[in-house]
């Protein structure tokens, strides 16, 4: 598990410490406190050797510049300008992440500088036929290892897709899983995948238990050919089996929340001893669902060692929190809120107990 993480000039944080992280963290605060960036920093710190994780949270905000130039087709490609602190790319832009995994130091520090021989910088890496030597490039420097990874930038000082969909997949043996679950859930393909990794295996029952919290009455689900559904909606192509009913029902028919509880469990199943990052984890949620969410979570998370990473702007969501540690205290012992305050250098951790009192007292955590 992660310990602890330090932020350094990434994004809208010039330094921000988290300590006492636990195994399922919960972050609240003010809207653009920076608490999507603190999932963005531990997404690319517990990544390591996947260089793609650090331009992946650019991806996600859309984060894009486009090629207009009359001599190349027009194309879209990355923005990382704004990952670096003043939304500046440029040689000597930096930024750090530290943390302490399983009480060992990590680190990843991203810099822009000016290009130099790299076997990573050949034409090869940019479409269309046209051909230049990049004027920067993007170096990620993992430690403890040694040999850094360069991201070629083009002209606009922004990185080309082609060259981020030839890295997308890198991942060494020793790489732990790691899912990132936006406002918006995953897609049907990502879902899909998740399932394969799950399907005939005991995890397949508890994730069809975990969707009864909101269906009670459902008692299969299967993903079809996603041929027929490749340009409809995110929950195309999957259908559940409701007791007392012929017909099987599309996901989509239950509303978004049963579709985000999917991919939170999903995820969570197929992340045996590794991390799972929610972005707004009571997205569609009712607030008198939210305390059977968090007993579920947390018990897979302990289960199958999986750390959890999550932010929400819920009151009920922070509540349902005291709710779960009432009824079972030794349950969420390593349960953590964390406020974070703009301008501070340090998030404000609460407890489980500490949490409990706040509800009972109804004093606000949230900022």
């Amino acid at each position: 598990m992660l310990c602890s993480l330090q932020i350094s000039r990434f994004r809208a944080f010039e330094s921000l410490r988290i300590e006492d992280l636990g195994r399922v963290n919960l972050f609240v605060g003010k809207n653009n406190s920076g608490k999507t960036t603190i999932l963005e920093a531990a997404e690319i710190l517990l990544s390591g050797d996947k260089p793609t994780a650090v331009v992946s949270c650019a991806v996600r905000r859309g984060e894009l510049v486009i090629e207009t130039e009359r001599e190349m087709p027009r194309e879209r490609q990355i923005d990382i300008s704004h990952l670096f602190h003043g939304h500046r790319c440029e040689p000597d832009s930096s930024f750090e992440l530290q943390g302490e995994e399983s009480h060992a130091p990590v680190s990843i520090t991203c810099e822009i500088r000016l290009s130099e021989e790299h076997p990573h910088t050949d034409k090869e890496l940019f479409p269309n036929g046209y051909d230049f030597k990049p004027r920067l490039e993007l170096l990620i420097r993992e430690e403890p290892k040694q040999k850094p990874f360069a991201f070629p930038l083009s002209a606009l000082g922004a990185i080309p897709f082609e060259s981020f969909r030839r890295q997308a997949y890198r991942r060494s043996p020793e790489s732990k899983a790691l899912t990132f679950i936006r406002t918006e859930a995953l897609d049907r393909l990502e879902m899909s995948e998740l399932w394969d990794s799950i399907a005939l295996t005991e995890e397949e029952s508890n994730v069809i238990e975990t969707l009864r919290i909101l269906e009670p009455r459902i008692d299969r689900i299967a993903f079809l050919s996603q041929r027929a559904y490749t340009f409809y909606s995110s929950a195309s192509g999957i259908y559940v089996k409701i007791n007392g009913l012929e017909d099987r029902i599309p996901l989509g028919s239950l509303g978004d929340g049963i579709r985000h509880l999917l991919a939170i469990s999903l995820a969570l199943s197929r992340s045996k001893n590794g991390f799972v990052i929610v972005d707004e984890i009571d997205t569609g949620l009712h607030h008198s669902v939210m305390d059977d969410m968090w007993g579920a979570l947390i018990k897979t998370a302990d289960r199958l060692n999986v750390q959890v990473f999550a932010t929400t702007h819920s009151q009920d969501c922070v509540r349902s929190l005291a709710w779960v540690h009432r009824r079972e205290p030794d349950l969420c012992k390593e349960v953590r809120l964390h406020r974070v305050d703009a301008g501070r250098l340090t998030t404000v951790v609460y407890t489980p107990e500490e949490i409990s009192v706040a509800a009972d007292q109804r004093v606000e955590l949230r900022g």
